[in-house]
């Protein structure tokens, strides 16, 4: 919940102050070696997109006559956080005891170097904080929490509008203020589970923490210690309050085409050294150089496939034509016949070539180009077939 919306802005300063006691953990925003990450860090590459999965909790478990949490809506969650003034904390969904959402993004979060995605809630004053879970998924049906510690002490209950010391708290979203995620760093569930492709996230999920150190109620951390937060909170913006969700590593997008082909047939060793994977190689020997085996639709690995879709010269009318099958999804190739005299100049001139005749196949295009002059007008003439890459 947010303090601002219930109580006068005087109250603030009954909460304003840290405990004495530091954990071991990263601090408060703006304290030395705190990893808050600011809305406004240029290492962002994007935000959630979509949410799903929107169930509210309690505004107070145990006592179902507060009723849910109602604040916001699961779209206040998507896009930048927008910070106009400090007071600015009402684009939030509120989430209440227990209760959870799942973000989703226009392409899959991946591991990279550091953090990867950063939680967003809208605490203030660096102590008044709600905490919440946070869970990852590759296929928005398996989930996998990151090990979240709180060391707070739970002897005595926190309060409603009480305060937690952030160094107390890891891997818990809400732990900074308005403004500044909590970053997550994907590397920490690697092996996790088989299921789980920190290369490909496609799901992240909140879940709110009860803050209540009643065993019947209680939340607990990755050491089945109850965490302390400030409890209850029995407002409609009750539990944690779901500001946003930055990426900052996106997976890379996947190939398509020529690119998709290659790495189909080729190694990642062979790719980088290219000496086997180029263009113009032909590792199975069979006079088709790759980008030509890939314009056909056929094998760079397989020299017996060499009769298949293999261009053949004809005659109509007196002159010589080249017809060959255009494989479908060959959208990035340029297919062009050149004409010559001497197997030296080579041109695809229209005034030596006429328009193909295209007949629909099953596997493809079948596409036949005359040459303009006939033979008998032009007793010396060859014919060939050329692929280039579309310019992106």
């Amino acid at each position: 919940m947010r303090l601002a919306l219930h109580i006068p802005l005087t109250g603030l300063a009954l909460a304003s102050a840290l405990p004495l006691a530091a954990g071991p953990y990263d601090g408060a925003t703006g304290a030395a070696g705190s990893l808050a990450v600011a809305h406004t860090d240029p290492a962002i590459a994007g935000w959630a997109t979509g949410f799903a999965d929107l169930v509210r909790g309690p505004a107070q478990a145990g006592a179902p006559a507060n009723g849910f949490a109602s604040f916001g809506a699961g779209d206040y969650a998507l896009g930048p956080v927008l910070r106009e003034t400090p007071d600015d904390v009402y684009d939030v969904v509120s989430l209440g005891d227990g209760g959870r959402v799942t973000l989703t993004f226009d392409r899959p979060v991946a591991d990279g170097p550091g953090w990867d995605f950063a939680v967003f809630e809208n605490g203030f004053a660096g102590s008044f904080l709600e905490l919440a879970f946070v869970e990852v998924s590759s296929d928005g049906v398996n989930f996998f929490r990151f090990d979240a510690y709180s060391e707070t002490p739970s002897a005595t209950q926190i309060g409603g509008f009480g305060v937690i010391d952030p160094t107390n708290v890891r891997n818990l979203a809400g732990k900074h203020v308005g403004g500044f995620g909590t970053p997550f760093d994907l590397a920490e569930l690697a092996g996790r589970s088989p299921l789980l492709d920190i290369r490909a996230i496609t799901h992240v999920r909140v879940v709110d923490v009860v803050g209540s150190i009643d065993p019947a109620l209680a939340s607990r951390d990755a050491l089945g210690r109850v965490i302390n937060d400030p409890w209850p909170t029995p407002f409609a913006t009750g539990g944690f309050d779901l500001d946003g969700v930055a990426v900052r590593h996106f997976a890379a997008a996947a190939p398509t085409g020529y690119a998709a082909w290659r790495a189909i047939y080729f190694t990642s060793s062979e790719l980088a050294a290219a000496a086997v994977a180029s263009d113009a190689a032909d590792p199975d020997g069979d006079g088709r150089p790759n980008l030509l085996e890939y314009a056909l639709g056929t094998s760079p690995r397989d020299a017996s496939d060499g009769g298949v879709n293999t261009p053949e010269l004809t005659f109509a009318d007196g002159r010589l034509a080249l017809a060959y099958v255009r494989p479908a999804n060959r959208a990035d190739v340029v297919y062009a016949v050149e004409w010559s005299a001497d197997l030296v100049s080579w041109s695809a001139d229209s005034a030596r070539l006429e328009l193909p005749v295209e007949t629909p196949l099953a596997e493809g295009t079948r596409v036949a180009v005359a040459a303009r002059a006939a033979l008998s007008a032009e007793p010396r003439q060859f014919l060939r077939l050329v692929a280039t890459l579309a310019t992106p």
